[in-house]
């Protein structure tokens, strides 16, 4: 019998005939297969928010698009309607998956750091029926948010089936978000980089998940886009498309000001939902499946209320009209800066109250309406310049979500792909690393942490490469000095030279001051009450001859090993030339300062540890 029997994703591997091929193997069949998976989901999810929308408030209310337009009898079954899917979602979370409250991103960015990629299976389903209620019913969220943790969930569910490891799990947790995001977003480069790049504040990537999220969203992509038959998520018209370039470099101004303007938005947007859900989750008494049905309630009154002031442009559902209008300019800057306000305040009444549902699409209708703005005020302003408003909306969708989520490298590339030209590539960079830079102290995703170094996920990385690039020599100053104790001196003598010593472990010389054995208070204190043979007894009866030592060229890391292994507190430093020479004895508090001196440097510059 093997005593090493394959594990599932072994054997599974064998069967496609990728058994051999080692970590890449894995990598490619099970990103293929989350894929194509998240591919599925993507459009079974799209049909039953389809389904929840026409037979929901579309045909209650009889609306065609995001708003009210004008007022009529049946405009008003919009307070019974929306508090009512808050309601149900609200039920429906609180007794089956409090984990599909919210904006589903961010779970998955919590799942990551602090649960091992886990998340419950029943959470795909859950998610999917309460965030296609909340939409269809009129709730201003997205979709693309609840199908990053429907896939996430994906890839942790076959994680598990398949018995990986936590590390494994958490790669395939990010495979499956990826295949999410870039199946609805027809977006597969830019949903293959959202999930690595969304974990942090800081600009960076978890590294290792990106070859899977590609193939994963690839496929993905590939399997939404042939059933569904959709290939961009918001169509321009032709003549519109060719005129989406940078005309002139003194655009660069305006792009600053859209830059600024962006990090006031965001700034409020993120100081209203972050108020809301606290009112909502600490201060407010009520039952907690009331409360999305409250925020269903508010959303309703608000819509009714910006009904005779934007017309059939509203708050209502994602938000995927406000950025065609915002495009081809069929809204007034008026207009445009009441929806700002609005979005905000209904994506907040959506969502942060306990509803289901995603920020994506309604952080970019947000940024594309403060772009509309500010390229239709700077064309009435500069008549001179050829300026193109569309390309301004366009760059503020980018440039918005890259500040207020912290993914200025995926939403460059989400806008440029669903779109379908990069000729708007340089001025979104621009306001998208500017507006990263001034907006680094506050996130939409409040799981996020700051770099790779803070993340639980990372913690035990982070201990071996430190250490690993420290040696036992940069602590020898730091060091205990030994206290040798000679092989033939007497119990009694060798128990004064304790008494007056510091430390847990003495080396035992020979006459000639070479290492022979250790002994520990340990090994005293089962002797030391036989005084009358103190006398006689000598240092070498009890000492133990098997010396574990360290020398001053092995790093750090090696040394802990040796200490955990052993159990020991301390351990004998000699000269690599003379291993019966000891230089030191290093204690476990000498290296754990070390560390966590190098660490906190680390974390404070990004600079390589240094030397303790």
């Amino acid at each position: 019998m093997d005593p090493h029997p394959p594990s599932r994703a072994q054997v599974l591997l064998r069967r496609l005939g990728l058994g051999d091929v080692g970590f890449a193997s894995k990598w490619l069949a099970i990103s293929s297969i989350i894929g194509v998976a998240g591919g599925l989901a993507a459009v079974l999810f799209e049909e039953l928010l389809h389904l929840f929308r026409e037979a929901g408030l579309e045909a209650a209310v009889e609306i065609e698009g995001e708003g009210l337009g004008e007022l009529g009898p049946r405009s008003w079954l919009i307070l019974a309607i929306l508090p009512l899917g808050g309601l149900v979602v609200g039920w429906l979370t609180y007794r089956f998956a409090p984990e599909a409250e919210g904006h589903g991103t961010e779970q998955m960015v919590k799942s990551f750091h602090l649960l091992g990629g886990r998340i419950r299976r029943r959470v795909a389903a859950i998610k999917a029926l309460t965030s296609a209620i909340t939409i269809g019913t009129g709730g201003s969220a997205g979709q693309e948010g609840p199908v990053a943790q429907i896939g996430s969930s994906l890839g942790s569910m076959t994680s598990d089936l398949l018995h990986l490891s936590e590390r494994d799990r958490r790669i395939f947790l990010l495979a499956g978000s990826s295949a999410g995001i870039g199946a609805l977003f027809t977006a597969p480069l830019g949903g293959a980089l959202f999930a690595p790049e969304v974990l942090y504040r800081k600009p960076e990537f978890e590294g290792e998940a990106i070859i899977p999220c590609i193939i994963s969203s690839i496929l993905a992509y590939t399997t939404f886009s042939a059933i569904s038959g959709e290939q961009k998520a918001i169509a321009i018209p032709a003549d519109l498309h060719e005129r989406l370039s940078l005309h002139d470099p003194r655009e660069l101004l305006i792009y600053l000001a859209l830059a600024i303007l962006c990090t006031v938005a965001s700034w409020l947007y993120v100081q209203t939902f972050d108020g809301i859900r606290n009112t909502f989750q600490n201060k407010l008494a009520l039952p907690k499946p009331l409360k999305p049905a409250l925020g269903g309630l508010l959303l309703a009154l608000l819509a009714l209320g910006l009904a005779p002031l934007t017309g059939n442009h509203g708050v209502l559902f994602g938000g995927y009209e406000l950025m065609r209008g915002s495009i081809v300019g069929t809204m007034a800057i008026g207009t445009m800066a009441i929806l700002v306000v609005g979005k905000v305040l209904g994506t907040s009444f959506s969502i942060a109250t306990g509803g289901s549902g995603g920020v994506f699409a309604p952080s970019l209708a947000i940024g594309a309406l403060l772009g509309g703005i500010v390229g239709q005020g700077a064309r009435a302003l500069f008549p001179d310049l050829p300026i193109e408003p569309a390309c301004f909306a366009l760059v503020g969708m980018g440039g918005f979500f890259s500040g207020v989520a912290k993914t200025p490298i995926s939403s460059i590339i989400i806008v440029c792909e669903m779109t379908g030209g990069y000729g708007l590539l340089a001025p979104l960079m621009f306001v998208s690393v500017l507006h990263l830079l001034l907006a680094q102290a506050w996130t939409i995703y409040d799981t996020q942490v700051p770099g790779l170094v803070d993340s639980p996920a990372h913690a035990g990385d982070f201990v071996v490469d430190v250490l690993e690039r420290m040696r036992v020599s940069d602590l020898l100053e730091s060091a205990r000095p030994p206290t040798p104790i000679s092989e033939n001196t007497t119990l009694r003598r060798a128990l004064e030279t304790v008494s007056q010593a510091s430390g847990y472990y003495f080396p035992v010389v020979d006459r000639d001051d070479r290492l022979v054995g250790i002994f520990s208070l340990s090994d005293v204190r089962r002797i030391f009450q036989e005084m009358e043979v103190a006398d006689i007894v000598i240092v070498r009866d009890f000492m133990v001859e098997n010396v574990i030592t360290t020398t001053p060229e092995d790093n750090l890391n090696d040394a802990l090993q040796k200490l955990n292994e052993f159990g020991l507190h301390e351990i004998p430093v000699v000269d690599p030339q003379d291993p019966r020479r000891v230089l030191a004895m290093l204690t476990r508090n000498n290296l754990g300062a070390s560390y966590h001196r190098q660490l906190h440097a680390l974390k404070r510059t990004g600079e390589e540890p240094g030397p303790g």
